[in-house]
């Protein structure tokens, strides 16, 4: 049976991928190479140091690297080098609370578990190449039920800042973590107001919950308990 193609394009992404398991590692390069024109393998390594090696040759559009080899104790970003003009989209073993907030702190675009799909593996990469955020349907749970009052994912939250936002700026707040766009113009138009606008929102967040940028604002927004959810609705 041919493979689906589900995206074609006269330049085809250029993956990278960073697996430790052979037989995973095997298994991706197949189905990314299944999807030629659209995408293509163009290096493979099972270190981030092997990776970072073949980067100036490989040239890749995005990486896409096992969680743990992206994220360890001793390592809070991802190194300069790797995420620089490129992709990053992580795989982990299973999606969590913490292994969202720590492939968002990290800097990664789009975290996927093993029960992905072959199928979303590759909505994933077209996805975040194109400059969405993707976290798949676990993670944006685990982000929903935060936002809508369901148990908080860290234990115990601080009501706080969420308490001082508008209504307003709950609506947006919800957008940033159920719309994964990057650009502010694409946020703008789903919220049906200017970028100028959205800009003066965001900023009012960013101060009110001592954050700096629309990725902590995600991790902050799935990781703590938000009350009254009618004015979010």
């Amino acid at each position: 049976m041919t493979p689906q193609r589900l995206s074609i394009s006269e330049t085809p992404i250029r993956v990278m991928v960073v697996e430790t398991h052979q037989l995973i590692l095997w298994a991706l390069t197949k189905l990314i190479n299944s999807h030629r024109p659209g995408m293509e393998v163009v290096g493979v390594a099972g270190t981030q140091s092997d990776a970072l090696l073949q980067l100036p040759a490989v040239a890749p559009d995005l990486v896409l690297m096992k969680y743990e080899l992206a994220v360890t104790a001793h390592q809070t970003t991802l190194p300069e080098v790797l995420t620089c003009g490129r992709h990053t989209l992580l795989f982990a073993e299973e999606v969590g609370a913490d292994t969202l907030a720590s492939a968002l702190r990290c800097g990664a675009h789009g975290l996927l578990s093993r029960s992905s799909s072959a199928d979303e593996i590759v909505k994933a990469i077209e996805k975040t190449h194109q400059g969405e955020l993707w976290f798949g349907r676990e993670a944006t749970c685990l982000a929903l039920n935060a936002l809508r009052g369901g148990e908080s994912v860290r234990g115990h939250a601080h009501h706080d800042g969420l308490d001082a936002l508008t209504p307003r700026e709950r609506r947006v707040l919800q957008a940033v973590v159920t719309n994964k766009v990057r650009t502010n113009r694409d946020l703008a138009k789903i919220l049906f107001i200017s970028e100028s606008t959205l800009r003066n929102h965001l900023s009012s967040i960013y101060q009110k919950l001592g954050l700096s940028n629309r990725l902590d604002l995600y991790v902050y927004a799935q990781s703590h308990l938000v009350t009254n959810t009618a004015e979010i609705a």
